[in-house]
């Protein structure tokens, strides 16, 4: 039951970032000019300017190879003689003695590395790679991905590109990129269940600051009915940016293909970092996606 606990644990943070509120500033972007904001405030209703103004809130909310012959030690005894003496003949019965003891030990020993090879066959390694598209705060978001392990130890690498409409309602787009290079460990590694524990570094470049920071993470795919899988994965960010990640979903397995989909859930918050306030995205939403696994 303690495989389990790792999908529970995701299930939950994405149902929590289900419920956020939709983003109304913009993770990792200066603040726009208080005077043009006036400027525009004044055009749309001037009693909402007056109480933002009294306001003053600085805070932004968003959402071995065996031998085939043997070798057997033949002794020869030379005629006898007409008067052999009794020294000669103790020390050829010693002779045939130790012959026929090496010859014993020598079978006995025989080793089958054959065999032996054969059961230590290491575990070959293991290849994902795998494309993912969805919507996520009025915009998409697009992912790739790479890992490569083997019985327990690997890497992973994942990328992730978000292209959002602007905060400020100006023409274009806003874009942020995330990755993550992570070293994976499983602890638990059988036909039906795999859960890894990761850890390493993210980075993420918004429009005008770059972070970097340590991350940490752990997912669980767990095979529900043949071909079915079921995939959980919760990563988080802390220092000098916070970042939270989570999914969940189902996949399914045609051979070397795999189909997925399910929901994602991504919080970000430059915890100031940027221009003095403080600036929170929470999105949320669909995924769809394929990949190969060999």
């Amino acid at each position: 039951m303690s495989a389990f606990r790792p999908a529970l644990c995701a299930t939950f943070a994405a149902g929590l970032l289900l419920a956020a509120a939709p983003a109304e500033a913009r993770f990792g972007k200066k603040s726009s000019d208080s005077s043009e904001n006036k400027k525009e405030d004044k055009k749309r209703d001037s009693k909402r300017d007056t109480q933002r103004d009294n306001r003053g809130s600085q805070f932004h909310a968003a959402t071995p190879i065996r031998s085939n012959s043997r070798y057997e030690t033949h002794s020869y005894r030379s005629a006898p003689r007409d008067r052999p003496s009794y020294s000669a003949h103790i020390y050829g019965n010693a002779i045939v003695a130790a012959a026929e003891v090496l010859s014993v030990v020598a079978e006995t020993s025989n080793p089958r590395p054959v065999v032996v090879q054969q059961q230590r066959n290491a575990q070959p390694l293991s290849l994902r790679a795998g494309l993912n598209g969805g919507i996520m705060g009025g915009g998409v978001a697009g992912d790739a991905f790479l890992g490569i392990e083997g019985e327990a130890l690997g890497i992973a690498v994942q990328g992730t590109q978000l292209v959002l409409p602007t905060d400020d309602g100006t023409r274009g787009t806003d874009d942020i990129r995330l990755a993550i290079l992570h070293i994976t460990y499983a602890p638990v590694s059988t036909d039906r269940v795999r859960w890894r524990l990761e850890g390493g570094l993210s980075t993420a470049h918004a429009p005008d600051v770059l972070f970097v920071g340590p991350s940490l993470a752990t997912s669980l795919e767990v095979c529900v009915a043949g071909p079915l899988d079921l995939e959980a994965r919760v990563q988080g960010t802390a220092g000098t940016y916070r970042q939270l990640d989570a999914s969940a979903g189902i996949a399914l397995h045609l051979g070397a293909l795999n189909v997925r989909g399910g929901v994602r859930g991504l919080v970000l918050d430059d915890a100031g970092r940027v221009d003095g306030i403080q600036h929170i995205d929470s999105f949320v939403g669909p995924y769809a996606g394929a990949g190969l696994a060999f």
